[in-house]
């Protein structure tokens, strides 16, 4: 019975997640003559935009490593300290757990006698005991000691400088939207679209 509710909340989590959409982008060129000289300054200008980018991005990522090997030791500090709390409330939180397994198995073992004494009578062998029921709705799990959860993660090089990154350094520039822009403007027609790049469903 268990079984099969996991089955059932693991397919109903499936159905309930939504599908993830990427905007593109049709180029409609406008009629030729002006138009398409135009178009040949936006296209220069995407070029100079994209080439620009990719200086300043170059130089954010140096900036984003050298900042990260500045901060580093300063946050393995903190990780260290961190450890140190973490592993105290590991070891009390398995210690809490073997006393919690002991008193589980005797609360288990006086059930047991408790029922056999209700339902069996004196010198009766062949007396069935009521089945336990695990799992959902147990109670003895109510009391279960709590986990201090996963230990911190130690800060690396590596981490710190993505991690400044994806924060401080540009992603495009927005270079492809002021093309879009003067594309228009050009006469030319931009019309966007989505398409499905994630829990598409076939």
């Amino acid at each position: 019975m268990f079984r099969y509710l996991i089955i059932f909340l693991v397919l109903g989590l499936t159905a309930c997640v939504s599908p993830q959409y990427q905007t593109n982008y049709r180029f409609t060129p406008p009629p030729a003559g002006a138009g398409k000289v135009c178009l040949t300054r936006c296209d220069a200008a995407l070029g100079q935009c994209r080439q620009q980018c990719a200086a300043k991005t170059s130089q954010c990522l140096a900036k984003a490593r050298t900042q990260a090997q500045q901060e580093l030791p300063i946050l393995l500090g903190a990780w260290e300290r961190d450890m140190l709390v973490w592993e105290k409330a590991m070891d009390r939180y398995e210690t809490d757990l073997r006393f919690w397994e002991m008193e589980m198995r005797q609360r288990r073992l006086m059930r047991d006698l408790q029922r056999d004494l209700h339902h069996c009578r004196p010198g009766e062998r062949n007396c069935a005991r009521f089945p336990r029921h695990y799992g959902l709705g147990y109670p003895d799990a109510w009391d279960r000691p709590e986990s201090p959860g996963p230990a911190p993660k130690r800060p690396t090089l590596e981490s710190e400088t993505a991690r400044i990154q994806a924060e401080t350094c540009p992603k495009d520039c927005g270079c492809d939207q002021t093309y879009r822009q003067c594309y228009g403007s050009c006469g030319g027609n931009v019309q966007p679209y989505q398409v499905c790049v994630k829990n598409c469903g076939g």
